[in-house]
């Protein structure tokens, strides 16, 4: 990525960069480094003196990057509209529609994000600066961000210059795009491989760092609570940082859609599952503190297990989507083929798809044809047909093909397209749950490990406090010169280890969600589930610690 390309993404020249944004922050940054060293010289002495040093050196960074940053992310999101992009292109052309509205239909699709912005730029070039659409495509090839993108227009200039037919290059591309992003896809599902084994690292790394702070204060006489605290914040800025890097290497690809202007079925009884489950969370925590007599990582795992409800009705309507994702190439293909065969008379088609049984997606062609057939507005109909199905998928491709249709293109030729370029998006996606169901058990595992560890490392400075307080010093002498046995309450250092764990519990179960695209509510399933664990193993080692070592 240069700084060409770069600039061109955040629309400034490199002077105007420099002067609005580039000197403003490193100057902020010596301001900074001015107020630390001579406004607050006791807050930064010792080797904390170079911190202040580092503000302006961090800021400088910044400027510098800041550019290349944008145009990568921007870049990124070009390529995960790609698919759609050129599947709209070929269905359009279908119609015979000329290559300038073309470029502007697609230029006017908001879902597109800064891909739309990118051909708008092209439109105009063509429209205002009266460049052929060869060159205006050419020129911002230069620019873009994105490979992809631009080795897409490079040949698309190169086939208008030729005289190539639009739509018979337009269908062509459609398994060349397909093919990069499929590579595309397949490279980020890597990178979720080696973000597993980072994570596990890490965890690993963060488990000893806990078991020291427990330790470390009988040794030292440190305040056991402040390390525990620190190892607290450690634990989720850790967690956080892993979820938003995995989010910037995972592809947009998600299962559920936008909230639309109406709210389907599924997503009012999903919202009402919410103070449903904070009602019985409620109830139970009122329950566990009258009763009272229960192991305190048990009773959390008691108090937030009303959670699973909300859980399990996401879940549920997930799979629903993703079953209505499964049929949706069956129906666009039979939709397509039988309009094409009747004269492009979709109604007419949809009319007799009605006998057959699409699955979960049955119901929502039903509504589809009722509400044809009122003949008050067809587009709308469409639009309300995607969004009772809840797919993000369904919702993107029945635009253009409705769109498509409208312009008078062929609805064989548009159904079987979207068909195949549906088909292999959901090839990928089967590649991307594999990969977050291979995290559930690493996750599991994990947590009961976090649980075993460092409730054995309380058990064992539980027995040493015990062990040295019946130690009779000799005169002279303190117990502080071998050991320091006052490092506060064991309760407390069991209560912020079970906080420890919970927390961890629920970025995890947060991670797996950003994996596989699913809805974050799903997550609660997983995390109930890891709270368990985390207080069973608890619960198990405290009682084997003291069955071993005989701790009262």
């Amino acid at each position: 990525m240069d700084y060409k390309r770069a600039f061109h993404v955040i629309d400034m020249d490199p002077g105007s960069y420099v002067r609005r944004f580039a000197v403003p922050v490193i100057i902020f940054g010596f301001l900074f480094a001015f107020i630390f060293y001579f406004l607050l010289p006791d807050l930064f002495s010792g080797p904390a003196n170079i911190i202040p040093a580092l503000i302006p050196a961090v800021c400088i960074l910044f400027a510098v990057y800041y550019p290349l940053s944008s145009a990568q992310g921007r870049g990124s999101e070009i390529d995960n509209q790609m698919h759609y992009y050129v599947t709209q292109m070929g269905s359009i052309a279908t119609a015979e529609t000329p290559r300038v509205d073309i470029v502007r239909i697609v230029s006017e699709n908001e879902e597109y994000g800064y891909l739309a912005d990118e051909t708008r730029k092209i439109y105009e070039l063509v429209t205002i600066w009266n460049m052929s659409l060869a060159d205006g495509c050419r020129f911002i090839a230069k620019r873009t961000p994105s490979i992809i993108f631009e080795d897409f227009l490079d040949r698309l200039a190169h086939g208008l210059k030729s005289g190539e037919d639009i739509k018979e290059f337009l269908l062509s591309e459609q398994n060349v795009v397909m093919n990069e992003y499929e590579s595309m896809y397949n490279g980020a599902m890597y990178s979720v491989e080696i973000i597993k084994e980072m994570f596990v690292s890490l965890v690993m790394s963060l488990i000893f760092l806990a078991s020291f702070a427990v330790i470390m204060p009988v040794i030292t006489g440190m305040d056991a609570v402040v390390l525990m605290l620190i190892v607290l914040v450690t634990f989720i800025g850790t967690d956080v940082m892993m979820i938003m890097f995995t989010r910037s290497k995972v592809p947009k690809d998600p299962i559920w859609q936008k909230p639309g202007q109406v709210l389907p079925d599924f997503r009012v009884k999903l919202y009402r599952s919410i103070p449903i489950s904070l009602a019985g969370c409620i109830l139970v925590t009122i329950a566990v503190l009258i009763h009272g007599d229960i192991e305190l990582p048990i009773a959390v795992a008691l108090c937030l297990t009303p959670l699973i409800y909300t859980g399990r009705v996401c879940s549920k309507i997930e799979k629903s989507i993703r079953r209505r994702d499964e049929n949706y190439p069956a129906f666009i293909r039979s939709l397509g083929s039988s309009a094409g065969a009747r004269g492009g008379l979709v109604d007419e088609a949809l009319k007799s798809l009605r006998i057959h049984d699409f699955g979960p997606l049955t119901k929502d062609v039903n509504g589809l044809f009722r509400r044809l057939t009122t003949r008050v507005d067809k587009i709308r109909s469409w639009e309300l047909f995607a969004e009772g199905t809840g797919s993000n998928l369904i919702k993107r491709f029945s635009v253009m093909f409705v769109e498509a249709t409208h312009l008078g293109g062929k609805p064989e030729i548009i159904g079987d397209m979207i068909a195949v370029n549906f088909h292999k998006i959901l090839n990928l996606r089967k590649k991307r749950f594999q990969s977050a169901s291979s995290l559930v058990g690493v996750f599991y595992g994990l947590t009961a490990g976090i649980g075993f560890t460092l409730y054995i490392s309380l058990g064992v400075v539980k027995l040493m406090q015990d062990m040295f307080h019946t130690i009779d010093m000799p005169t002279g002498m303190s117990m502080g010169m071998v050991i320091y046995t006052d490092i506060g309450s064991i309760e407390v250092l069991s209560a912020l280890v079970l906080l420890i764990m919970v927390a961890h519990s629920l970025f995890s179960a947060m991670l797996l969600k950003v994996v596989d695209g699913g809805h974050m509510l799903n997550s609660l399933t997983n995390f109930v589930i890891m709270v368990w664990i985390a207080g069973i193993s608890a619960v198990v080692t405290q009682a084997g610690i003291e069955s071993l070592l005989g701790i009262s």
